[in-house]
């Protein structure tokens, strides 16, 4: 009897197709997802190298301006430093200009009291007349003034006249007719002799320097330099104050006013400071 012939199953056959199929289709899965994610990858590397390039652009841009910005705050630097030496050079040379400023106002106050001092010494012998109508010294005022002195003031001399070197009114416009008349500049040859007449004023006069003669009023004043006057007239309302008290006064070379009260002898150079004393005696 003949051997039966053994035949595999098909359900073996079948699971083996099968296995074939599901290992092809995951295969095809397995390739497709490789694909995928090498795409994602070149998107994201894409991405990545964009955003990278993006980035690098802007952090570029911000790298050229600070250091635009660092290398105009060095320069700013280097010109404060600049500055501050320079500065610290003229604050040096500064002090030193203050030094020979405070030395060049010192020689030159120094001088220019000298020079006034000599202005005045000048002026010694001068006798400066206020009131005198114009014209009436004439055509010849040396000569009229040396007879009319000695004649108004009743000043007994030897040939009836007063040496006189120069007599001539102020180089001020001529006033017109409702105008004060021009001072007269009188220079005496002798000093004694102007002394004179300025003591014959005084004591002729009705204040310690003027002259009450009939007819217009002349005053008779040394003549002294634009600062002297100008420092004698200080003390022009300390003057009357005293007058009103009738307190005896006078006022010294170059501008001190002395007097006396209550037996003691005041000085003073400063008109603020005789004003105070006179406001304490109430």
């Amino acid at each position: 009897m003949p051997k039966a012939k053994k035949i595999a199953p098909k359900s073996s056959t079948i699971s083996g197709v099968e296995k074939d199929v599901d290992m092809d289709e995951a295969s095809v899965i397995s390739r497709e997802e490789e694909s995928s994610n090498s795409n994602f990858a070149q998107a994201l590397d894409k991405l990545t190298e964009n955003i990278t390039k993006v980035i690098d652009e802007k952090v570029n841009t911000v790298l050229v301006a600070i250091n635009d910005q660092t290398v105009q705050f060095q320069a700013s630097v280097e010109q404060v430093g600049q500055a501050e030496e320079r500065i610290a050079g003229v604050e040096n040379s500064t002090e030193s200009l203050k030094a020979t400023v405070a030395d060049l106002q010192k020689k030159v106050s120094e001088m220019s009291a000298h020079i006034d001092d000599l202005e005045n010494r000048g002026r010694r012998c001068n006798l400066r007349l206020v009131g005198l109508p114009e014209g009436t010294e004439g055509s010849d005022p040396v000569h009229f003034f040396e007879k009319w002195l000695p004649d108004y003031l009743k000043i007994a001399t030897k040939a009836g006249r007063i040496k006189l070197d120069r007599a001539h009114r102020s180089l001020a416009p001529l006033p017109g007719p409702a105008q004060r008349p021009r001072p007269v500049i009188i220079k005496f040859h002798n000093f004694t002799d102007k002394q004179r007449v300025l003591n014959a004023a005084r004591q002729s006069g009705t204040d310690p320097e003027g002259s009450a003669n009939t007819g217009p009023r002349i005053s008779f004043f040394s003549d002294y330099s634009a600062m002297v006057i100008k420092k004698r007239k200080a003390f022009d309302d300390a003057k009357k104050r005293l007058q009103k008290m009738k307190i005896e006064h006078a006022l010294l070379y170059p501008a001190t006013l002395r007097f006396t009260i209550n037996g003691t002898v005041k000085r003073f150079a400063s008109p603020d400071d005789v004003t105070a004393f006179i406001d304490s005696l109430g």
